[in-house]
């Protein structure tokens, strides 16, 4: 992987590098100046192995988090280019038919041109350095049947190549690695793909049947090579899937399919190997694009896309990960704090001895900065390692949720490994030295003594700056969300200022609690305030996906806030239960004496809890309502068998042609079939703009069954169409109007493989001015007007398009690139069975069939399974709340071991003991869970509710569901596991005897 959002791995190594050595500098400066100080800190760290554990446990998990995530996009990086140079092997460019003046890689398969156009081009180029070698190429579609084992293959590319310098391209090559005599083939031999052979079952030897515009020819398998594109196999540009392939000379398929004298694509091999020619495309296009002038003909550089598409993927993926994992980091942060926190509070004593004996405040600071920097060295190395495991465990399950689209295979690269180990050591050595800063303030006297520090109230200075601080950072970034309509800088400023406000009011005497909690309450309000109102009251911001993030980390904060400062009245709550259980109410009082006393402490475990809890209950809601909404029952528009035939000759009577073969179709309720001008995308132009420009989308045509029978809800309409009705009848009478799907609107597009078709539509409208597009045909490059009149509701997600009635289609376009034939039964649960029934009987035209419900599952399958690694890999934070647990619990009992001896002596029993650590750790752990649960459920719902997910869509019909299995099992393991964490601790309380007890100082 080379970069992530934007910026190159290596200038990132080394800044990383740069910073990593600053702070083992500062640290080095410790050591040599102040020898003594440095010992007292790192000597701390063999003396209790058990402490020491579970706090490299607890910081190493920034460096895992950062380290599985950049595992992750090395294996995505690593496996999908892996797959490009695999496929493609010495192809690095195409030259081919252009549509709307950029080559188009989609029209191989469906036009032709003159062979003699590679003499031409050789001649132009001549001797180019830059240039290795040609290879005319021919696609055709068609169907293998293997008659011996009853298998078929609907869909099969049949590629012919030039026998003669096919050696330039390095050959073809079996599956065991020999290279195929392709020269030598007899007439009727194909080499077929493994992927090809899989499907049928066949080996070298075995007697094939294909079929090609309907005709039945035999040929012989006379060998199973590698899956590439020269032997056929192609990658799907918008489905990512693979379809099988065969390879037999050019000479023998131009006359299979009647083109003698015509090419589909003409490969060209650069200079160098397999991956080296790649740094010589931008020479070769150069030398190419000259010769091609005025040709129709275009240089479409496969293997540079292919290759910066699988890095994008990567980076993205990546990012995506690291931003997920950053609510993680934020919990392992406070942990850092809280750690610390509890060591100064464990070693008060002998830090105010030290500052009694002439120590001064910043030796305190930079004896738990060495101290610190060994736990994070330590923990750095640890989450490393932890966290290339956890990538290799990540790859596994992309490998299966994903492995048909590329095959995945782990893979970390030591480079990201060093950023991951320094990025991780650099945060923790951060936060340590903002928690030594913090700890090393005390009253000596009450640190020696081992009292509460007494402070007199005073106004200080500092308090009125941090407050100016907090204002002037709150008010401009809210004048620079204003300024730009960005939701992130205005919601973080809005959010800023009142703390600021608050600040204030302290420095003159008003109480804090109201204060905070009146603060509290009102970010919680802004932050889950419904859109409409958000919008009536401040108008219309853009947020992306960091507002995730933001809106999680301001609402935790707010919602911590609130409980903290109400502490009291939950306890108070809590006492009562004390009613109920008499024998137990002393361990009831006792434990809930402790989070009042130490507010800070309590606060920042319940955010650390909250954080984690609240991103993995968010992503799992959010994981179900979307399958709910985009995968619904009204996501096949009514249909249930879809039928492709990829022969390029539409059927002209689809149903009559079943009964041809035999079968039967009187369960068949509807017909209707849907033509596509291209395997891909087509080019079209919307006239919106002044200046309008081509942009590509897919483009179909309706037949007048599928127009009337298919179940299609609008969530925009043209003004004078009244109903969903008016404009399906439009599509019946009047002439050149269209729909198009969701996803062309502007607000919908981001994440969209489709260009943006339709622009200035807000979501709120109903209705709009009808839009006028013109398509481009392919042929002569001529436009025709058609009007936009309908946007479909996204919530019908099988239907994906520009779609123009067959009359229209026709004379824009000469010829389908493939057509679609549904089929809606009485039973839709045999839908799987007819869909089988009618592959095998139009076998002979390349006809492949699919139950829609069952591609639609398999989709919300695959869209499940990403989520659920993505939740896997937010759980890990579990890691820094459980951690937490362990260290405050064992910190607990050594800080009160005085305490649990006075209790001992005084008559608790050792259950009692136990089970007031176990209920103050129930309290804060339960807290947390609530809030962020909680928090996860309602901004969900908002998000649902409101405009935010489905911004060109409709919710109105949606019900929206919370998955309570799931969200129940992390609540219940999360609770298990503090309490877990605590029971050890706790038990080894209970065991200490009272006199030992009071004797420890």
């Amino acid at each position: 992987m080379n970069d992530i959002f934007g910026l190159s791995m290596n200038i990132i190594l080394v800044v990383l590098l740069a910073l990593l050595g600053l702070c083992l500098l500062s640290v080095a400066c410790i050591a040599w100046r102040r020898p003594v100080i440095f010992k007292l800190g790192v000597r701390n760290i063999p003396r209790r192995r058990a402490q020491t554990t579970l706090i490299i446990l607890g910081l190493m998990l920034s460096t895992l988090l950062i380290s599985a995530a950049l595992g992750v996009g090395d294996t995505i990086d690593h496996s999908t280019t892996a797959d490009v140079y695999d496929t493609l092997g010495q192809v690095d460019e195409l030259i081919v038919i252009s549509q709307g003046g950029e080559p188009s890689l989609e029209l191989i398969a469906e036009r032709r041109f003159d062979a003699q156009i590679l003499d031409e081009i050789e001649t132009a180029v001549g001797d180019n350095p830059a240039i290795d070698g040609y290879l005319p190429l021919l696609d055709a579609r068609g169907a293998a049947v293997h008659p011996v084992n009853s298998l078929a293959e609907p869909d099969v590319v049949l590629t012919g190549l030039d026998p003669q310098r096919l050696e330039d391209f390095g050959g073809l090559r079996t599956v065991n690695g020999d290279t195929v005599d392709f020269a030598g083939f007899a007439a009727n031999d194909v080499a077929i793909s493994d992927g090809l052979a899989d499907a049928l079952e066949a080996k070298t030897g075995d007697q094939l049947i294909l079929f090609v515009n309907g005709e039945p020819s035999e040929w012989t398998v006379a060998a199973v090579i590698e899956d590439t594109y020269l032997g056929g196999t192609r990658r799907g540009t918008l489905s990512g899937l693979l379809t099988p392939g065969l390879a037999m000379p050019l000479a023998n398929l131009q006359a299979l399919t009647a083109q003698p004298d015509q090419l589909s694509a003409i490969a060209v091999s650069n200079a160098g190997g397999v991956r080296d020619s790649l740094a010589g495309t931008e020479a070769a296009e150069a030398a190419l694009s000259p010769a091609l002038a005025d040709s129709g003909l275009g240089v479409y550089t496969i293997k540079r896309l292919g290759v910066d598409l699988a890095k994008e993927f990567a980076s993205f993926m990546t990012g995506l990960f690291l931003i997920l994992g950053l609510f993680s980091i934020a919990a392992g942060i406070l942990l850092i704090i809280l750690i610390f926190t509890m060591l100064a509070s464990e070693r008060r004593s002998e830090m105010g001895m030290e500052r009694a004996v002439g120590a001064q405040r910043r030796q305190l600071i930079q004896q738990f900065i060495a101290e610190g920097a060994g736990y994070a060295l330590l923990a750095g190395l640890v989450g490393s390692a932890l966290g290339v495991l956890a990538s290799i465990g990540l790859a596994q399950g992309m490998k299966a949720v994903f492995g048909v689209y590329a095959p995945i295979e782990p893979f970390v690269s030591p480079r990201s490994m060093l950023a991951a180990y320094c990025l991780g050591v650099v945060i923790t050595f951060l936060t340590i030295c903002v928690a030594s800063w913090r700890v090393s303030r005390l009253n000596i006297v009450a640190a020696v003594r081992d009292i509460p520090d007494v402070s007199t109230p005073k106004r200080k200075k500092r308090t009125l700056l941090w407050a100016t601080l907090l204002l002037l950072a709150g008010g401009g970034l809210t004048l620079l969300g204003v300024d730009t309509s960005q939701a992130w800088s205005f919601s973080m400023g809005m959010s800023l200022w009142p703390f600021g406000v608050a600040m204030i009011l302290r420095y003159f005497g008003v109480p804090g609690r109201p204060i905070f909690t009146i603060i509290g309450a009102a970010m919680l309000f802004f932050w889950l305030m419904p859109d409409n109102l958000f919008e009536a009251i401040f108008g219309r911001y853009d947020g992306d996906f960091e507002m995730f993030f933001i809106s999680g980390i301001f609402m935790v904060t707010a919602a911590t806030i609130l409980i903290v400062n109400n502490l009291t009245l939950l306890l108070a709550g809590v006492s009562l239960l004390g009613g109920v259980f008499q024998s137990r109410l002393p361990a009831i009082r006792t434990a809930i004496a402790y989070p009042s006393a130490a507010r800070g402490r309590t606060g920042l475990t319940i955010a650390m809890f909250s954080l984690i809890v609240f991103s993995l209950v968010m992503m799992a809601t959010m994981q179900k309502n979307f399958a709910s909404l985009f995968l619904s029952d009204e996501a096949n528009a009514g249909w249930d068998v879809r039928a492709d035939s990829f022969s390029g000759e539409p059927l002209a009577d689809f149903t009559g042609r079943l009964e041809q073969e035999g079968v039967e179709t009187s369960d068949f309720t509807a017909t209707g079939a849907v033509h596509s001008a291209s395997a891909g995308l087509s080019p079209l132009r919307p006239l919106q703009d002044p200046d309008p420009e081509i942009v590509q989308y897919p483009v179909r045509g309706m037949d007048a069954g599928f127009v009337t029978e298919s179940e299609i809800t609008f969530t925009h309409r043209g003004r004078d169409y009244a109903t969903d009705a008016a404009v399906i009848e439009a599509l019946q009478s009047e002439p050149d109007v269209a729909i198009i799907d969701g996803f062309a609107l502007e607000q919908n597009n981001e994440n969209s493989p489709f260009d943006v078709v339709l622009r200035g539509i807000d979501s709120g409208e109903t209705f709009f001015d009808p839009v006028t597009v013109e398509l481009i045909s392919p042929q002569d490059g001529t436009a025709h007007p058609v009007k936009i009149i309908g946007v479909i509701d996204l919530t019908i997600s099988s239907l994906l398009g520009l779609y123009v009635p067959e009359a229209t289609f026709a004379t824009v376009y000469d010829e389908a690139a493939f057509s679609s034939y549904f089929v809606s039964l009485t039973n839709p649960e045999r839908a799987d069975d007819v869909a089988k029934v009618i592959e095998s009987a139009l076998i002979a035209d390349a006809v492949q069939g699919h139950a829609i419900v069952d591609e639609l599952k398999e989709a919300q399958s695959q869209f499940s399974g990403f989520l659920y690694l993505i939740e896997g890999f937010m759980g890990l934070g579990l890691l820094v709340g459980i951690a937490a647990v362990g260290v405050i619990a064992f910190r607990s009992v050594v800080e009160r071991r005085q305490q649990i001896g006075v209790l001992r002596a005084i008559g608790f029993a050792r259950s009692l003991v136990a089970l007031s650590f176990m209920i103050e750790t129930a309290f804060i752990v339960v807290l947390g869970v609530v809030a962020g649960t909680s928090l996860g459920i309602i901004l969900a719902y908002q998000l649902f509710s409101g405009e935010q997910i489905i911004e060109g869509g409709t919710t109105s019909n949606f019900a929206f569901s919370v998955p309570w299995v799931l969200v129940s099992v992390v609540v219940i393991l999360t609770i298990a596991a503090a309490l877990l964490m605590t029971w050890i601790p706790a038990r080894q309380a209970s065991r200490i005897a009272p006199a030992e007890a009071l004797r420890y100082e």
